[in-house]
Protein backbone atom coordinates (compact mmCIF):
# COMPACT_ATOMS: atom_id res chain seq x y z
CA UNK A 1 0.00 0.00 0.00
CA UNK A 2 3.10 2.38 0.63
CA UNK A 3 3.77 1.85 -3.46
CA UNK A 4 0.81 3.28 -4.15
CA UNK A 5 0.69 6.60 -2.48
CA UNK A 6 4.22 7.09 -4.29
CA UNK A 7 2.73 6.28 -7.17
CA UNK A 8 -0.34 8.71 -7.05
CA UNK A 9 2.29 11.48 -6.16
CA UNK A 10 3.90 10.29 -9.02
CA UNK A 11 1.67 10.76 -11.25
CA UNK A 12 0.18 14.11 -10.21
CA UNK A 13 3.47 15.61 -10.46
CA UNK A 14 3.35 14.24 -14.21
CA UNK A 15 0.20 15.82 -14.96
CA UNK A 16 1.17 19.03 -13.66
CA UNK A 17 4.84 19.45 -15.11
CA UNK A 18 4.61 16.59 -17.68
CA UNK A 19 3.49 18.65 -20.38
CA UNK A 20 6.98 20.96 -20.19
CA UNK A 21 9.27 17.80 -19.49
CA UNK A 22 7.87 16.25 -22.67
CA UNK A 23 8.41 19.57 -24.86
CA UNK A 24 4.89 20.16 -25.15
CA UNK A 25 3.81 22.75 -22.72
CA UNK A 26 5.51 26.39 -22.16
CA UNK A 27 5.18 26.50 -18.52
CA UNK A 28 5.16 24.40 -15.67
CA UNK A 29 2.55 24.48 -12.52
CA UNK A 30 5.86 25.69 -10.78
CA UNK A 31 6.62 28.74 -12.93
CA UNK A 32 3.09 29.78 -12.75
CA UNK A 33 2.98 29.61 -9.01
CA UNK A 34 6.63 31.91 -9.25
CA UNK A 35 4.49 34.05 -11.47
CA UNK A 36 1.95 34.46 -9.42
CA UNK A 37 4.27 35.28 -6.43
CA UNK A 38 6.32 38.00 -7.98
CA UNK A 39 3.06 39.55 -9.15
CA UNK A 40 2.00 39.41 -5.58
CA UNK A 41 5.12 41.13 -4.31
CA UNK A 42 5.45 44.01 -6.86
CA UNK A 43 1.48 44.93 -6.40
CA UNK A 44 2.43 44.83 -2.59
CA UNK A 45 5.17 47.15 -3.08
CA UNK A 46 3.27 50.02 -4.70
CA UNK A 47 1.04 49.90 -2.37
CA UNK A 48 3.96 50.28 -0.01
CA UNK A 49 5.60 53.15 -1.31
CA UNK A 50 2.23 54.87 -2.55
CA UNK A 51 1.42 54.66 1.23
CA UNK A 52 4.79 56.24 2.65
CA UNK A 53 4.26 58.68 0.22
CA UNK A 54 1.03 59.99 1.83
CA UNK A 55 2.14 60.03 5.02
CA UNK A 56 0.97 63.18 7.30
CA UNK A 57 4.90 64.71 7.03
CA UNK A 58 5.13 64.45 3.51
CA UNK A 59 4.69 67.21 1.18
CA UNK A 60 2.21 66.59 -1.52
CA UNK A 61 2.98 65.48 -4.46
CA UNK A 62 3.54 68.23 -7.12
CA UNK A 63 2.05 67.46 -10.12
CA UNK A 64 3.18 69.41 -13.56
CA UNK A 65 0.37 70.70 -15.48
CA UNK A 66 0.91 72.01 -19.07
CA UNK A 67 0.99 75.33 -19.64
CA UNK A 68 0.64 76.46 -23.47
CA UNK A 69 1.76 80.09 -23.55
CA UNK A 70 1.97 82.93 -24.75
CA UNK A 71 -1.11 83.26 -26.52
CA UNK A 72 -2.84 85.76 -28.26
CA UNK A 73 -6.86 86.80 -27.25
CA UNK A 74 -8.81 87.72 -29.96
CA UNK A 75 -11.48 90.15 -28.33
CA UNK A 76 -13.56 90.77 -30.90
CA UNK A 77 -14.50 86.52 -30.26
CA UNK A 78 -15.54 86.86 -27.22
CA UNK A 79 -16.93 90.75 -27.09
CA UNK A 80 -14.47 91.76 -24.14
CA UNK A 81 -12.07 94.48 -25.91
CA UNK A 82 -13.42 97.30 -23.73
CA UNK A 83 -11.75 95.08 -20.95
CA UNK A 84 -8.97 93.72 -21.88
CA UNK A 85 -8.04 96.49 -23.67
Amino acid sequence: MKGYRLWVIAFLAFMTNGSSLLGIGHASAGSVARAIEANHNLARNIETATALGLLAGNPPIKRQEGFFGPFHVDCSAIEMCEVLA
